[in-house]
């Protein structure tokens, strides 16, 4: 019975502790990755849907949190674009869920080429 507790508090001990560590990334975020959750709304020519599962971020770097996901059935509302890095991202807003962040231009699927204009 003693040997049977022991196992059943050890295997306790295992889960609270990778509750522990898994949440210690989030905590970890980027100071880079705020102040980046409001931009004009620039773009209204359509054409662009999510992608299957694009992560929407805090802000334009792939080391931000995420907030959500945008999925192909689900309303997006485009704003404006920034050029980080090389990569395009786009600050979005799911209209389904409301969430609103950046995606990455790779992780959207277009359907015509309107050129969405810079945040700045």
């Amino acid at each position: 019975m003693r040997s049977r507790l022991l196992t059943v508090l050890a295997a306790l001990a295992l889960s609270l502790g990778g509750l522990v560590t898994a949440a210690g990334p989030a905590a970890a975020d980027q100071a880079h990755c705020y102040n980046w959750n409001t931009h004009p709304d620039r773009y209204s020519a359509g054409e662009i849907r999510f992608g299957n599962g694009t992560y929407i971020r805090r802000g334009p770097w792939t080391d931000c949190d995420g907030l959500g996901l945008g999925y192909p059935n689900d309303g997006i509302d485009v704003h404006c674009m920034v050029n980080n890095g090389g990569y395009l991202w786009y600050f979005v807003r799911d209209t389904s869920t409301g969430i609103a962040g950046w995606a990455r231009e790779s992780t959207l699927a277009w359907y015509g080429y309107d050129p969405v204009p810079s945040c700045y």
